[in-house]
């Protein structure tokens, strides 16, 4: 066992169980390890405080799986993957749906490992050294899910960098998954692609959202900006909508988005391949409920200024284009934009906008997305229901 020694007075996040080790914490290590290795580590004056997962070339330098002075067992891996699974089975807010997440990572105690269901197809992400050297026994656990018969292996090519990994991709076991796989979420019916789109196909954080978005729809004209493959919209249209615009610089999600959306040709839609920034701005239509998602902005805190003055413009405009008791649905999808300083930021686009708006309630992510208190990091979506 390798033992990694901190800087002095740099133990009290371990104390507090946080779960990530930064690389300027580390003070030495007693012995060579590989990347992905468990290693101990220790304060500087040698107390033990836990075992993780080390990642030599990232500002992540260790992974916790365990506090303490004694090492986890060898079974907590598939212990772990299995009390995820059971508590997922056990959630009735997840009864009878086909997309969930069954492991989200350290919300689960599994930092860097995410798997996502859809039907009898789990996508697995890895994006530690530490999760990559333990495929074979993931690949283990996740067989003895039931209904599951095929896994697919999704490249995160960010992480891979950060972690000095090699670019893996492919199906673990079982036949390869389709072109586009069919996904039905309480009644509402998507193509998804696992093995190219988004995440790993679909935003399955926003299921919640959607459900909201179909209960507010009746009769409204909907605007969906950052549309992707058309989540939101489908809802909208389901919920009843009088009509639809997606907005979204990706000509292949506005595709799949089209087929999405085939199943209800009465309803007027309208397909935009545009920077969303840009239409919001330049677009002279008004509409009855919005929803502004866009992608991550502030993937590091040195994005953060330019992050929010994005989020305040795009929100700004959108309120220039909602008509008198609009709902808007807003979002932030960027950690480092926690939900206290994104009020603000709506607040700073109603008063430039000269539209008073209420804030009718808190938008997040489902239960198949926990967070784990000692890791406020995990808590990245937020977002409001406000109307104009």
């Amino acid at each position: 066992m390798i033992d990694l020694v901190l800087v002095p007075g740099r133990d009290r996040s371990l104390l507090r169980r946080h779960p990530w080790v930064l690389s300027g914490s580390v003070a030495r290590s007693v012995g060579n390890a590989e990347g992905g290795a468990l290693v101990r580590v220790l304060s500087a004056e040698g107390e033990p405080l836990g075992f993780g997962h080390l990642s030599p070339h990232s500002v992540i330098r260790v992974r916790m799986v365990a506090f303490g002075k004694e090492a986890p067992a060898d079974s907590w891996l598939e212990d772990r993957i299995q009390a995820a699974v059971r508590r997922r089975g056990e959630d009735p807010l997840l009864a009878d749906l086909e997309g969930l997440r069954l492991v989200n990572a350290e919300g689960d105690g599994l930092p860097g490992l995410v798997v996502d269901r859809y039907g009898d197809c789990l996508v697995v992400k890895l994006s530690s050294a530490g999760m990559a050297n333990l495929r074979q026994p993931i690949a283990e656990a996740l067989r003895a899910v039931p209904g599951v018969s095929r896994v697919l292996e999704r490249a995160d090519a960010v992480a891979a960098r950060q972690e000095g990994l090699a670019i893996r991709e492919g199906v673990w076991f079982g036949e390869e998954p389709e072109a586009l796989l069919t996904l039905h979420e309480r009644g509402r019916r998507y193509e998804v692609d696992v093995r190219h789109g988004q995440k790993t196909g679909f935003y399955l954080d926003q299921r919640e959202a959607r459900d909201l978005v179909q209960r507010l729809a009746d009769g409204r004209r909907v605007l969906d900006l950052f549309s992707y493959t058309g989540g939101f919209a489908v809802a909208a249209v389901r919920g009843g909508a009088h009509s639809v615009t997606l907005v979204d610089s990706s000509e292949p999600a506005l595709a799949l988005a089209r087929r999405n959306l085939r199943a209800a040709p009465e309803v007027e839609s309208r397909f935009v391949a545009a920077n969303a920034f840009r239409f919001v701005r330049a677009d002279d239509a008004l509409y009855d409920l919005l929803v502004v998602d866009p992608p991550p902005l502030a993937r590091r805190r040195r994005d953060l200024a330019r992050a929010t003055r994005a989020y305040k413009d795009v929100i700004l405009h959108a309120l220039h284009r909602a008509a008198p008791g609009a709902f808007l649905l807003v979002f932030s999808c960027s950690h480092h934009v926690g939900a206290d300083l994104f009020r603000k930021v709506v607040f700073a686009a109603s008063l430039d906008a000269g539209r008073p708006v209420q804030v009718l309630g808190t938008l997040g992510p489902p239960s198949d997305h926990p967070v784990s208190l000692d890791h406020p990091e995990g808590d990245y979506l937020c977002g409001l229901l406000l109307r104009a």
